[in-house]
């Protein structure tokens, strides 16, 4: 018994033969399923296509930014090999080339991309599969409706940005202790990626940030959500990578040629094109005698231990304009610091104290020394010019131990970073434009006003963080 005739007088005919009423059912089925596999299959190449392009313009900006004699071209070739790794020519043909890499500017305002190939701050890649490749995602149901293959093609962009918080505020890997009766104004940033501990009376404006991984890190007394006004409002809940200590750690203390010179290395990648452009001289080598009169024998740069660097008119005084490596035959010489330092650098392993009247101005001390107070300065310690925020004139101080501060001390577009602690004690408006980080703790003390330069802080070290844009 013949239960379907309509439906076979639709598909076939008598003879069995293919009618022009089954021949559109099956196009529109090849159809049909052309657009669940086919288009299937593409928007997967797609996927693909898009995490290659991602990961290759990571890549690029990353070799970019973190090798310091890296040109454009071999950022680029570390993308295309990463790019090869992930869909290799053998198998989806050439998706990436030498000329869909491009560095540029990103304008987080309009979202625009603009071409430059001297720039570090962002990257385009572009990946396809297209015909100009032939390469192109070719169907298999599709092509019995005549469409034989898809062109498939993604862009990434990636930008570096460094966190707020790292740009002005306290960060510390272990703790930031707080005490009372401070204020924070509008975008000054407090993190720690364990404990942030306050206590109470403290003031935080609209716009401050307070931050630690969880709530359960916050220790404050019981009534500190309501003795802190504003607390409430600032708190966030996270933790980061903070690079600069993190990159600061690869920094040998000992030998001592070994740990000046990734010490400047560790500068040279923290610092941007054009920061130290003051260092026109050539670099000075000084040997400290700890305790005795040079030996006869010493080279020209030797001086004994206690003798003032810093006013000296002669061939052993600090080299301005320069990088002065000063060598201390002790680790309990302390090199003393009681007038204005300005336009250098100085590496050591020798202990900093800054006396009175010390101060340094447009310039950068870094010590390998690992003692708590590596670092530290009397009560009219000052970092960094008073200059109201103004460019220029800030300093930065950086130290493989600790740093300690007595009261009074004042920055003024300065930057402190160490992997011990950095215990300091400010004047009541010691503190405008400053970045404290530390791979231990940050403590402060009371009655203190702390603002948001906003400008001034181009001084700063840094290690660029990347993230996708587009």
């Amino acid at each position: 018994m013949q239960r379907f005739p309509a439906i076979k007088s639709f598909v076939t005919s008598e003879d069995g033969g293919m009618t022009a009423g089954g021949l559109i059912f099956t196009m529109i089925s090849l159809a049909v399923g052309g657009i669940a596999v086919d288009v299937s299959n593409a928007i997967t190449q797609r996927t693909h296509l898009q995490l290659t392009a991602d990961a290759a313009a990571h890549e690029a900006l990353y070799v970019r930014n973190y090798t310091l004699t890296a040109t454009p071209e071999e950022a680029k070739a570390s993308a295309l090999a990463l790019g090869q790794t992930n869909m290799p020519s053998s198998v989806f043909g050439p998706v990436l080339t030498t000329q869909d890499i491009e560095f540029g500017i990103w304008d987080r305002d309009t979202r625009t991309f603009t071409p430059d190939e001297t720039s570090r701050s962002a990257v385009r890649v572009w990946t396809h599969r297209d015909e100009a490749g032939d390469n192109e995602v070719t169907t298999y149901l599709l092509k019995f409706a005549g469409f034989d293959a898809f062109s498939v093609r993604t862009a990434s962009i990636f930008e570096t940005y460094v966190p707020d918080c790292l740009r002005e505020g306290f960060v510390a890997e272990e703790m930031v202790d707080i005490q009372s009766n401070n204020s924070y104004f509008d975008g000054f940033c407090i993190h720690s990626n364990d404990v942030v501990s306050i206590n109470s009376n403290n003031y935080f404006e609209e716009g401050t940030v307070v931050s630690m991984p969880d709530a359960t890190r916050l220790d404050m007394p019981a009534s500190g959500a309501t003795s802190n006004e504003g607390l409430t409002e600032a708190l966030r809940y996270g933790a980061m990578q903070i690079r600069l200590i993190n990159a600061l750690r690869q920094v040998p203390a000992t030998p001592y040629a070994t740990g000046t010179a990734a010490m400047w290395n560790y500068i040279q990648l923290a610092t941007r094109d054009g920061q130290l452009d003051y260092l026109t001289a050539a670099p000075r080598n000084i040997t400290i005698i700890n305790g005795r009169p040079a030996p006869s024998s010493a080279s020209a740069d030797t001086v004994q231990a206690g003798r003032n660097l810093l006013d000296r008119n002669d061939a052993l005084a600090l080299r301005p304009n320069a990088v002065n490596y000063v060598f201390c035959s002790s680790s309990s010489t302390q090199l003393q610091v009681d007038q204005v330092l300005t336009n250098m650098v100085m590496i050591t392993n020798c202990q900093i104290s800054f006396g009175s009247g010390g101060a340094l101005e447009n310039g950068l001390i870094a010590t390998l020394h690992t003692g708590a107070s590596s670092i530290g300065g009397a009560s009219d310690t000052r970092i960094g010019v008073v200059d109201d925020c103004a460019a220029g004139g800030g300093a930065q101080l950086i130290s493989l131990g600790g740093m300690r501060f007595a009261s009074g001390v004042a920055i003024h577009g300065g930057q402190l970073i160490a992997l011990g602690e950095i215990l300091f004690a400010a004047n009541g408006e010691g503190l405008r434009g400053t970045s404290i980080i530390s791979g231990d703790t940050v403590s402060g003390t009371s009655n203190m006003e702390m603002g948001l330069c906003g400008s001034g802080m181009d001084g700063n070290l840094s290690l660029d963080y990347f993230r996708m844009v587009q």
